[in-house]
């Protein structure tokens, strides 16, 4: 038994070898004082109390084995580098006048320095301690550029494909944003495990 939530018999039909089930039915009086302590955060749960039943478990083995607190800050980060970036496009696009696509490539490399500075000193600050100097930190950002280039490459590709197909031509910001979240998992998850993996630590 392992229930998300308030929904405490969903997890024991999910789990229990029930054969039949049965409703008593009974109807909530209006409420007279207090407020519902159900905001969005319990649906949301409910939603992922569902997927985890119907996995059998192995969404619960997949969180087990996530950095769930590390890939939020990677998030908080990667967030930061949206208005980074959308901030450096639309200097470039509105007001500079250069084309979406070089706009876009620039303000994505401005972001990439941003984040990786970010990540540096904050997500990835225990393994960063066991691989200390300029040239350690020079080395993980090439890493870390390599990667985030490869996503950009997606990026501007889906940027382009929602700006000129999906959009027609317009909301050349909602296809960016929808852009930068459709390769955040894939620079956190290779950025995890092959750049700030702890491989130059010094011998005591």
């Amino acid at each position: 038994m392992n229930p998300l939530g308030y929904k405490i018999l969903l997890e024991v039909i999910g789990r229990g070898n029930i054969g039949d089930i049965a409703e008593v039915g009974y109807v909530f009086q209006e409420r007279e004082s207090g407020e519902s302590k159900v905001t969005w955060k319990q649906y949301v749960e409910y939603l992922g109390h569902l997927a985890r039943l119907r996995s059998k478990g192995r969404i619960g083995r997949l969180r087990q084995k996530f950095p769930t607190k590390r890939f939020y800050r990677y998030g908080l980060v990667g967030f930061s580098g949206v208005f980074v970036d959308m901030a450096v496009l639309y200097l470039l696009f509105n007001v500079v006048g250069l084309g979406l696509t070089t706009s876009k490539l620039i303000a994505a490399e401005v972001a990439i320095i941003s984040n990786f500075l970010w990540n540096d000193v904050w997500t990835f600050a225990d393994m960063v301690g066991k691989q200390s100097g300029w040239s350690n930190r020079f080395k993980r950002l090439l890493k870390f550029n390599t990667i985030c280039v490869i996503g950009l490459f997606f990026d501007v590709l889906l940027l382009n494909v929602f700006f000129n197909i999906v959009f027609n031509q317009s909301l050349p910001y909602v296809a960016n944003l929808i852009a930068i979240g459709a390769v955040a998992i894939w620079n956190f998850w290779l950025n995890l495990k092959l750049n700030w993996r702890v491989t130059a630590v010094s011998k005591s």
